[in-house]
C-alpha cells in the first residue's frame, strides 16, 4: 500500500510500532484520524531471531532483524523511520497491587484532579525490587472517608482519599537491553507499552472493560491474560506454553517435521475430538506414520490446549471473581484459532467465550496479512492516546505526550533531503 499522494508525512499524525512477538516482529504505520480511528498506511512482517521470552538474548541478530522489518516497512510504504513505540513481554513482568493514602488539607472540601494524580504518584513510589522498574499504574478503585468502591471519587467531598492500584514492573536489564538492541539497529526507542494491555486496547470494548472480562492471548511460545473490572485491569500474567506446544505435540505423534505439524494444524486443526469422528489412540503407537486425520489431530491438540488453559485458570486463581465476569473470556493469538478453542474454553472456565482478533479502530484491516495484528494496533492506539483529538497538541512544534516526541520521525521519500543522518 502506498500513501496517498500529497499526504502531509511530516505533521505528527503518523505512528510505527512493533509488536515483538515471540516468532515474529509485525510493523504498523498507521495515521491518526479526525474521529481518534487509525488508517493503516502499510505493514512488514519479519521472523524473530535473537529474541526469547520477551528478551534480546541475541543483540547483533535481533538489531539486524529490526532492521529488516523496518526496511520492508519502509519499501511498502515510502517513509523512512527514525523510531516507533514497542512493547513489553516476558516472564520478568510482575502484576502487583499498591495501596496509597493521601489527605485533603484544608478539608473536607471536594476532591480534585490534582488529588488522583498525587493518589497514582504516591502508589508508585511503594517499594519494588531495585531490578524491577514500574511500567504502569492503573487505579482500580478509590476510598474517601473509608468509604470504597469508588471508580469516580473527582468532586466528593472528603478528608482522606485512598487509591487501590494494580503495577506492573518488569526487569531493568530486560527493558534496558531492548533499547539497546534498537538504538544498535539505528532507531530510536519511543515508549513501550505491556503487550497484553496494547492488545485489549485494541480487542475490548468499554462495557466489557466495565462488566468484567478475561483476555487470553496464545501467542507462540507464552501465553498472556488479564482480568479487567470496573473498566480497569484488575491483573494479569504470563504461562510458558503456546502454540509452539500445539506444533511440538503433533509434530512428536505423527512423525513429522515441526514445519509440517504446522501446516497440519493450520489447515486441519481441531482442539475437541466431539467435534470430529473419534479414532483409536492406538494409530499413535501401531503405525510408523499415522495419517493426519481430524480425529487423530483432535486427540493430540486437545490435551495439550486443555492444560494451557487449566494453567491459566490456576495462575488466576480468584475463582469468585471469574464468576462476576459479565463479559466472559475474549480469546486471541495465533495459537487460539483452531477450531473448538472456545468451545473447550467455555468448559474449563463455565463462562462465555468470543475469539476476537482484528482491531475495529483500524480503517484498512482488510490490506492486512492472516495473523495476530492486534498487540501492534493496540500499541498505535496507546500511541496516539487522548491527543488524537487536541490539533494544538498535534501541530505544535514543540509537541505534547508521545506524539510530540514522534514528530520528524518520519519523512516521505520526496523530502528525504531533510532527513538527519541515521548512520
Amino acid at each position: 500500500m502506498q500513501p496517498e499522494k500529497g499526504k502531509d508525512m511530516s505533521q505528527g499524525r503518523l505512528i510505527v510500532a512493533i509488536d515483538f512477538g515471540t516468532t515474529e516482529f509485525r510493523a504498523l504505520v498507521t495515521e491518526t484520524t479526525d474521529s481518534g480511528d487509525l488508517e493503516l498506511i502499510g505493514w512488514a512482517q519479519e521472523k524473530a531471531e535473537g529474541f526469547q521470552d520477551g528478551d534480546f538474548i541475541d543483540l547483533a541478530a535481533g538489531a539486524q532483524c529490526l532492521r529488516r522489518c523496518i526496511q520492508k516497512l519502509e519499501s511498502e510504504t515510502e517513509i523512512y523511520v527514525s523510531g516507533f513505540t514497542y512493547n513489553i513481554t516476558g516472564s520478568h513482568l510482575r502484576s502487583v497491587r499498591a495501596t496509597a493514602q493521601v489527605p485533603i488539607t484544608s478539608g473536607p472540601r471536594p476532591i480534585r484532579e490534582s488529588d488522583l494524580d498525587e493518589a497514582k504518584n504516591r502508589a508508585r513510589s511503594m517499594a519494588i525490587p531495585f531490578d524491577q522498574k514500574i511500567l504502569t499504574v492503573t487505579p482500580v478503585e478509590y476510598s474517601v472517608d473509608r468509604v470504597r468502591g469508588i471508580t469516580a471519587p473527582t468532586g466528593r467531598v472528603g478528608s482522606q482519599l485512598e487509591i487501590q492500584a494494580h503495577l506492573i514492573t518488569g526487569s531493568r536489564s530486560v527493558l534496558n537491553n531492548i533499547e539497546n538492541t534498537i538504538e544498535t539497529a539505528k532507531f530510536k526507542p519511543l515508549g513501550e507499552e505491556v503487550d497484553v494491555l496494547a492488545a485489549s486496547r485494541s480487542l475490548l470494548k468499554q462495557d466489557e472493560l466495565d462488566q468484567g472480562v478475561m483476555l487470553i492471548d496464545i501467542g507462540g511460545s507464552a501465553t498472556s491474560w488479564a482480568v479487567f473490572r470496573r473498566g480497569a485491569i484488575l491483573t494479569n500474567g504470563q504461562i510458558p506454553f503456546g502454540g509452539n506446544d500445539l506444533t511440538t505435540d503433533l509434530a512428536h505423534g505423527l512423525r513429522i517435521s515441526q514445519d509440517e505439524a504446522d501446516q497440519v494444524k493450520q489447515n486441519m486443526g481441531v482442539v475437541l475430538r466431539s467435534m470430529v469422528e473419534e479414532v483409536s489412540l492406538g494409530l499413535l503407537f501401531e503405525e510408523e506414520r499415522p495419517e493426519a486425520t481430524p480425529g487423530l489431530v483432535a486427540a493430540i491438540l486437545e490435551p495439550r490446549l486443555e492444560e494451557i488453559l487449566t494453567v491459566v485458570k490456576e495462575d488466576f486463581g480468584d475463582l469468585g471473581a471469574l464468576v462476576g465476569l459479565g463479559a466472559g473470556v475474549v480469546l486471541t493469538g495465533g495459537g487460539s484459532r483452531c477450531r473448538g478453542t472456545a468451545k473447550l474454553c467455555e468448559e474449563i472456565f463455565d463462562l462465555p467465550v468470543q475469539k476476537r482478533y482484528s482491531c475495529p479502530r483500524l480503517l484498512g484491516t482488510e490490506d492486512l496479512p492472516e495473523g495476530q495484528w492486534a498487540t501492534v494496533a493496540g500499541l498505535s492506539l496507546w500511541t496516539a492516546g487522548d491527543l488524537v483529538d487536541s490539533e494544538e497538541a498535534l501541530d505544535s512544534r514543540s509537541g505534547g505526550g508521545l506524539l510530540g516526541k514522534i514528530r520528524g520521525m518520519f519523512r516521505s521519500k520526496e523530502g528525504a533531503g531533510e532527513l538527519a543522518a541515521r548512520g
